[in-house]
């Protein structure tokens, strides 16, 4: 439910519901970035066959849908989401597809510079995210 509270007000269509995200498919999530773009959010990011759902078909073409929005979105929010494209191709892991959209969100409320992170992405440049580092662990003391 959260997804859809926070995200509906940015997109006219489609119209967002429990059964669709419980197991979101790659249309209706295709519609959903598609008119995020149309609203004027992460511009340029895709070329206009990747905008026309008709000529992302094949899974490769879907993956590579969803991992240009995921990294751009890690870029505009600073964290790795925990989405995984071909998990979402295939209908698995929707808390972490659900978690993604809210980070969409996130970026576009809390104006990050989306074409700033979708010129960076085109241009080589990685997701630079925080990471949180592991503490290394102490040797052993040996016993005398």
């Amino acid at each position: 439910q959260a997804t859809v509270d926070i995200l509906q007000p940015l997109i006219k269509a489609p119209k967002l519901t429990q059964k669709l995200l419980t197991k979101p498919p790659f249309r209706f999530l295709h519609d959903i970035i598609t008119n995020l773009i149309k609203a004027g959010h992460f511009e340029g990011l895709y070329s206009a066959d990747e905008l026309d759902s008709a000529k992302v078909t094949e899974r490769d073409a879907k993956v590579g849908f969803l991992q240009k929005m995921i990294d751009v979105v890690q870029i505009c929010v600073g964290t790795t989401l925990q989405v995984r494209p071909l998990k979402v191709v295939s209908g698995l892991e929707p808390e972490f597809t659900n978690q993604s959209l809210q980070s969409m969100e996130k970026a576009i409320v809390e104006k990050h510079d989306t074409a700033a992170a979708v010129n960076q992405l085109q241009n080589g440049g990685a997701p630079k995210v925080e990471t949180k580092a592991e503490p290394k662990a102490e040797a052993p003391v040996k016993a005398p």
